[in-house]
């Protein structure tokens, strides 16, 4: 299917703000519950950190995407799936699911990319 250069175009700056807003929000959250949290609880356990790690790797899949559209969608949607193997309730929040969903986007971006130059 091709779609024109412009429409393209459009395209692309509406994934990028919505992953650069998704990245920007974490961020924020991570900064927010790291440093102005006077209610923590202690240490953070293993797992805890692992899953954060993996949830920053999705972001960072999702700011590689920016570049390589199809790597970073990759990136970003493995991230979520492992997380969603450690802990299957992030699958019971909805809001969760635009992460994923910005990464198959990215993904279709790229796919609509590589049909439009085959066709040139």
């Amino acid at each position: 299917m091709a779609i024109s250069t412009k429409t393209y175009k459009k395209l692309r700056w509406a994934i990028r703000g919505l992953s650069g807003l998704l990245i920007a929000f974490s961020l924020l959250m991570f900064i927010g519950e790291t440093f102005f949290d006077e209610s923590t609880g202690g240490p953070l356990s293993r797992n805890a950190i692992l899953q954060l790690s993996i949830a920053a790797v999705g972001l960072i899949g999702l700011g590689l995407a920016w570049k390589w559209e199809l790597i970073g969608g990759i990136i970003a949607l493995v991230a979520f799936i492992v997380l969603a193997i450690i802990n299957p309730r992030v699958l019971e929040m909805p809001l969760m699911f635009v992460w994923p969903a910005n990464g198959m986007l990215f993904i279709i971006l790229w796919a609509f990319n590589r049909n439009n130059t085959e066709q040139i």
